[in-house]
């Protein structure tokens, strides 16, 4: 089945769709799932279409029938770990907070998305490669770019409005664009290094609670924006968006300690 009538179906309501078609996207599903806990235990250099089809009920033949690649299917992981990210990141948005809040509210389901689903979310910048892209098939990496566009429109809204209530004035010669593009490299890069180097001299040696909080208040607070981390309590923001946003989330990774 080719990609673009699988993700065609999987935007259709579930209630239009035959037996054979849902039958189709739950078998897409469940391929997905087997790939995802092959690269938890073996990373994605352990990924083969042969070990997808050895976990599963599928021959080979029909793997390849969803995935043109294990490229493909990387990209088809990388669109399952965005759908993810998003929904926490559309929840996080929803914090009762000024908007340096509702930012690091989506910073902290980041941090959650890092502990819970580590493989997933690099997978996002995996996917990215010239050799992921390249056997990827066109409506598998559309359907990833779409993913994208959605995710900088909810953070370049972000920025906009507190340009708009002046909590961050116009930074002469940045444009949001570059605000946006800061929080990711700073967000990816602090949960990268603190989740899987812990054993790092410079992780051990922090003497912070909230080095991932730490790092994003010095790029916000560099930039200007209020209220300034000198002024506000955002460790206490952080807690409450784990209390009443992420209860469930915060819970599990907090058994993991």
């Amino acid at each position: 089945m080719s990609a673009t009538v699988l993700n065609n179906l999987l935007c259709e309501s579930q209630y239009g769709l035959t037996r054979k078609q849902q039958a189709l996207i739950e078998r897409e599903k469940e391929l997905l799932g087997i790939a995802h806990n092959v690269v938890k235990k073996e990373g994605f250099t352990g990924l083969t279409m042969d070990k997808v089809a050895s976990a599963s009920a599928y021959s080979k033949g029909t793997v390849y029938n969803h995935f043109s690649s294990k490229e493909d299917l990387i990209t088809a992981l990388a669109i399952m770990a965005l759908s993810q990210e998003m929904s926490l990141f559309k929840r996080a948005v929803m914090f009762d907070g000024n908007y340096r809040e509702k930012l690091m509210a989506v910073h902290a389901a980041y941090a959650l998305f890092f502990r819970l689903e580590p493989a997933l979310a690099n997978c996002i910048l995996s996917c990215r490669t010239p050799t992921v892209t390249e056997k990827s098939s066109p409506e598998r990496l559309e359907g990833l770019r779409k993913l994208e566009d959605e995710l900088l429109s909810l953070c370049d809204e972000l920025v906009k409005s507190c340009l708009k209530t002046g909590e961050l004035s116009d930074v002469s010669g940045i444009h949001p664009s570059s605000i946006v593009f800061a929080n990711w490299a700073i967000g990816f890069g602090a949960n990268s290094l603190y989740n899987s180097a812990p054993d790092s001299e410079c992780i051990k040696r922090l003497r912070s609670d909230h080095p991932i909080l730490d790092s994003l208040n010095l790029l916000l607070d560099g930039v200007g924006w209020k209220p300034l981390s000198t002024d506000f309590d955002y460790a206490a923001s952080w807690q409450r968006v784990m209390d009443e946003i992420f209860p469930e989330e915060f819970s599990l990774i907090s058994q993991s300690y």
